[in-house]
Order: structure tokens, then sequence, then C-alpha cells
């Protein structure tokens, strides 16, 4: 990604690369909705949005106290770029949307169009800007001292090698996971809602923590923003495709407890939304979303989840409401021409 930097806009290499680490929980995703094992699609999308969002709040401060007991300084804020109100924006924007489809009860054609529609606005506004010179290290360093035509071969040669060992891997690793909980007695519904997740997920957490741990905390929270961008919209609006080309018939159907999930996932990434709104995210803001997330792994229950969706619903209204001078700037990027805009 920082070598890409190099050639291509900085949203463009932070979008491809957390395109590629969210990879496989999107391939995965799509297994189960083309299978129509329906009971596990939204498990799997809802828990791995929550993650990312969850370590986008919070990994500032779960890396702050490592570089305290490295005996480096304690990370009290993280000022975020003017690029990421346009993560801000579409997340947000998705996730108004998602109750559209909890009352509807299914995922449809309908839904499909406007999802990887706002995906595709998103990839359109990253693409302006220019190439600007990254401060590279290690590998990236290596290969930013090569020609541009044979570093654009290398960088884009190892993305379609994670690509497609990603590719070859997702499906018996999915299966072996309900297997496994099978095996042992343990639902294959919260496995694959929390293990699957942690394990294709971890690209983009130990991306953001080795940058944020280098002193470039606002690049790692902006790869794990772009992840989520893409799973809340491309992932969520590629089911019911998936669903129609695969075993399934008609839109994809979703029970109560699905429902619960996705009013849950709206909720917490509307209260990403609001404390990231003014793009300054203090330690204060880390430890209560790392804290409500903890909450909600270990207290499985259909009806805890449904009261924390609505805790995270009055927090985000609340900061929203002390905030809203900063709205303004968050709908204003997603107007037509404000790609050019000043900021």
């Amino acid at each position: 990604a920082e070598a890409a930097e190099i050639d291509v806009p900085p949203g463009v290499a932070v979008a491809g690369v957390a395109f590629i680490a969210v990879l496989p929980e999107y391939v995965i995703e799509i297994y189960f909705a083309f299978t129509a094992q329906v009971e596990y699609v939204t498990a799997s999308l809802t828990g791995a949005t929550r993650l990312l969002l969850s370590c986008a709040v919070g990994m500032p401060a779960i890396a702050s106290l490592v570089l305290a007991r490295r005996g480096g300084r304690r990370l009290e804020f993280v000022e975020l770029g003017q690029q990421r109100r346009l993560d801000l924006a579409i997340i947000a924007t998705a996730s108004l949307y998602a109750p559209v489809i909890v009352l509807r009860g299914h995922l449809g054609w309908t839904d499909a169009i406007v999802l990887i529609g706002l995906y595709g606005l998103y990839l359109r506004r990253v693409a302006t800007g220019t190439p600007e010179p990254p401060h590279l290290v290690g590998v990236a360093a290596q290969l930013g001292k090569l020609s541009k035509r044979l570093r654009r071969r290398w960088v884009v040669g190892i993305m379609v090698f994670s690509a497609l060992t990603i590719l070859i891997t997702a499906e018996p690793f999915a299966n072996a996971v309900l297997g496994a909980g099978t095996s042992v007695g343990i639902s294959p519904y919260l496995l694959v809602q929390w293990l699957v997740p942690l394990a294709t997920e971890s690209p983009e957490l130990v991306i953001a923590f080795v940058l944020i741990t280098h002193d470039r905390a606002a690049q790692g929270v902006a790869v794990l923003l772009s992840s989520a961008v893409s799973q809340w919209t491309l992932a969520l609006g590629s089911l019911p495709i998936a669903f129609a080309a695969g075993a399934g018939q008609g839109p994809l159907p979703l029970l109560g407890r699905e429902q619960v999930e996705l009013v849950l996932t709206m909720g917490q990434a509307l209260l990403a939304v609001a404390v990231l709104v003014t793009l300054r995210l203090s330690r204060r803001d880390s430890v209560m979303m790392l804290a409500l997330f903890a909450a909600q792994v270990a207290i499985p229950n259909v009806a805890i989840r449904a009261a924390l969706a609505l805790v995270y619903l009055v927090l985000a209204v609340d900061i929203l409401a002390s905030k809203r001078w900063a709205i303004t700037a968050l709908r204003r990027t997603l107007r037509p021409g404000a790609a050019n805009a000043p900021p």
C-alpha cells in the first residue's frame, strides 16, 4: 500500500489494500449466500463490520497502552485527515438505509443497487487527488527504488497473489469452522460471527496496529474505516446477488435474530461516525467503544443485543446533537463536485 502511493492517489492505495484485506471475510460471506446457508450470512457480515468499527475507534487506546509500556508517550488524540469524511459519510448513509432492510425482512435487488452504488461512489471519490511521496521503510522502500513499470508489476502481483490465496482457502476454512463448532458443542452461529471475522480480518488489524505504533495512527484508522466501508456496502449488497445466483430463490430472507444483528451493527456504525465526525478521536471515546464491544461479545443473548443497539443509538444521537455543526461538512462530501471542492 505504501509503495502504491507513489503512483496512485493515497485514497486508492488505502482502498485497494483494505479490499484485499477484507477479501477473506467477503468470500466466506458470498459462499454462505451462494449455498443458501442464510442463517450464517449476516452472522459473518455483522460480526466483521462491528469488529472493524470497534477497532477503528478503539485501536488508539490499545496502541496507547502498548506504547506506554514500551516507554513511549500515550496517545491522547488522533487527528484524522479530511479524506476520512468520505468514509464516515458512506458508513452513515448505509446505516440510515439499514432500517429499510430490517423492516422488509429480506435483502433484495434494490438493496444491492443502493449499497453497491454507494461503494461505487466511494471508489470514484477516493480516486481523485494526486500521488504524494510517502515515507517508505523496509520492503516498501525497496519497491519504491524500482522503476515505475517494475514497481507497478510487483505491487499488483503481490495483491493478486494475496487475493488468489484467499479465494482458494476461504471455502475449506468456512466448512472447517462449522465442523469444529458442531464437534465441540459450541454454537456455529457464534463461531461464524466472531471466530471467522477475528481470523479473516487479522490482516487489517495487524496493518492498523503496526501503523499506529509507528506514529501513523491516522492511517491505521483509515485502513480499518475503508475496510468497514467495503463490508457495510459492497459485501452486504452482494449477498442477495450471490443468493439468487446460487441455491436460493427470490430475495435473501432475514430471520428475527439477524434483523436484531443488523440493527445493532447500524447503531454501532452511527456511534463510530458520531465520535469521528469532527476528525478528532480521543482516547476516552476509544475506551468507550471497546467496552461496549466487549459487552456484546460476552453476552450473545438476543434481548441484550437489542438493548445494546438502543444504547448505541442513544449515544450516537446525543453526540451528533452536540456536534451537529460537523454534520454539514459530512453531507457536503456526498454532493456532486464535492471531490474537487476545497475542504
